[in-house]
């Protein structure tokens, strides 16, 4: 039978197209109407106790206070909080001034303004570093939600004041929607101060509940509806656990002199001088005063293990932290093995995870702080709106820069000498000296010139008989005298 060709419709949206959700990321919980969809937030990802959240919240603010692991955060957030790696890029704004207006309710300079630019007061104003400071908590905890407040100014325009932090040991709940958004958070702390939990009702006033449009919620690798998000923190649990319980098995063997004390009795102990013994050895510890007298016969020994190196596995399980958080450069030097030259390696490609996360707290800032302000301002059908962006600083020095000005790829302007200037630590440009004549170290004392022509004048290495003898001092002083004439003419 022949084929027959689909009959021919007219252009235009196809009645198949999907236009709305049919299925939901939410769990199903039992409730007494059967089973329904949740809408409070539970944490059913995670599966050691102690990680679950809200408990996770103070498992990991002890977590962040090993030496390591503190180590690592601040490697990957300090970065970020340098002054100048933040700027505002008009994005194709005309209105030079709703872009200039922005920059000063952020206190963020616009992409393309002189380093020297005069800087506004800090003094009750939103100070973006600081905030930046706050945001990078969230690599901690898996989320930090702050607060939007300001203000409406003299010419009727929403002014930012601050993004007030929200902490997470402060939040009892997310409330989330069928599709998975967050409707709003819901903190533990009534508004008169009382700390209040789900199943005490608080007869004092009303928990907080900030709706999602008033919040800037960071969110560590968000999966589904989890709005607590995944701690940077979380895959270096179990190193850093075994690695506190060996730190203080070490500090136990060294008390106990290396090792595990035991008592070997005389053939004849009874039974109370097996206790006594018992006890001394338990109590047995490494001290000024430390010691003790056991009967005629009896032998003090100490156990020790000879299977096992602490120091060795708590190298172990450092490196292994540090190789979660692309920071192998913190052990070339610890582990005492590898080679150094692999540092500028480790640099670039730490460098890239860095870069990653300035990319994420731009891109939310850029969503739920800049277009809000545009929105209120001046209504949701602008078409573009100004850019919040992270510039990486580039791994160049002296010698980079000047070889891509010596071949042309950079020209040097007054923008980029007062970078080079900031970036070196080098002071403002000021008037330079007139008439300074720098001269050349390896210039010969013969009468070549500096364009290599030889010229006329030559002096005499004699001196005449019965003239005055010249001290040293007065020999250097004419010396450069001469050689001064002859780079002058």
């Amino acid at each position: 039978m022949p084929r027959v060709a689909a009959p021919k419709r007219a252009l235009g949206v196809s009645s198949s197209a999907p236009t709305r959700e049919i299925g939901t990321i939410l769990q199903g919980v039992f409730s007494y109407d059967g089973m329904e969809p949740w809408r409070n937030f539970v944490d059913d990802q995670e599966f050691i106790p102690e990680l679950i959240w809200p408990r996770s919240v103070k498992t990991y603010e002890i977590v962040r206070t090993d030496s390591q692991v503190s180590a690592l955060y601040r490697s990957a957030t300090l970065p970020l909080r340098r002054k100048g790696t933040w700027t505002i890029n008009p994005n194709g704004v005309t209105d030079n001034g709703r872009v200039e207006r922005l920059s000063k309710t952020l206190n963020i300079p616009i992409q393309g303004e002189k380093v020297h630019e005069p800087h506004g007061r800090m003094k009750r104003r939103f100070i973006f570093e600081d905030h930046i400071r706050k945001a990078c908590l969230a690599i901690i905890y898996g989320h930090y939600p702050f607060e939007q407040d300001g203000f409406i100014d003299k010419d009727g325009l929403w002014s930012l004041k601050k993004l007030a932090e929200r902490p997470p040991r402060t939040i009892s709940d997310f409330r989330i929607s069928p599709d998975g958004g967050l409707i709003s958070i819901v903190q533990n702390v009534s508004q008169i101060g009382m700390t209040m939990n789900r199943s005490n009702m608080n007869p004092f006033g009303p928990l907080p509940e900030i709706p999602v449009d008033n919040l800037v919620m960071y969110v560590v690798d968000q999966e589904g509806a989890n709005w607590a998000g995944r701690s940077m923190l979380r895959d270096l649990y179990k190193d850093w656990l075994l690695k506190d319980r060996l730190i203080r098995v070490d500090a136990i063997n060294h008390e106990r002199a290396g090792g595990v004390p035991y008592v070997e009795a005389h053939p004849d102990a009874t039974g109370p001088e097996m206790q006594q013994l018992q006890q001394f050895a338990s109590s047995f510890r490494i001290g000024d005063s430390s010691g003790g007298a056991v009967p005629y016969g009896a032998k003090v020994q100490v156990a020790r293990s000879t299977g096992s190196d602490v120091i060795k596995s708590v190298e172990y399980h450092d490196q292994a932290m540090a190789r979660n958080w692309l920071l192998m450069i913190l052990q070339l030097g610890a582990s005492r093995t590898g080679s150094r030259n692999l540092g500028s390696t480790f640099v670039e490609f730490f460098s890239e995870g860095v870069n990653a996360i300035g990319d994420w707290i731009t891109d939310t800032f850029n969503e739920h702080v800049v277009e809000d302000y545009w929105d209120w301002n001046y209504g949701e059908d602008e078409d573009l709106v100004p850019l919040i962006e992270y510039e990486s600083d580039p791994e160049l020095n002296a010698t980079d820069i000047a070889a891509m000005i010596k071949v042309g790829a950079i020209e040097v302007d007054d923008e980029l000498e007062d970078a080079l200037r900031k970036d070196f630590a080098l002071p403002r440009k000021g008037t330079p000296r007139q008439n300074q004549v720098l001269l050349p170290t390896d210039m010969p004392e013969t009468g070549e010139t500096p364009d290599g022509s030889t010229s006329t004048a030559t002096t005499s290495k004699s001196k005449p008989e019965g003239g005055p003898q010249l001290s040293q001092n007065e020999k250097q002083t004419k010396k450069a005298s001469r050689l001064r004439a002859r780079w002058l003419s």
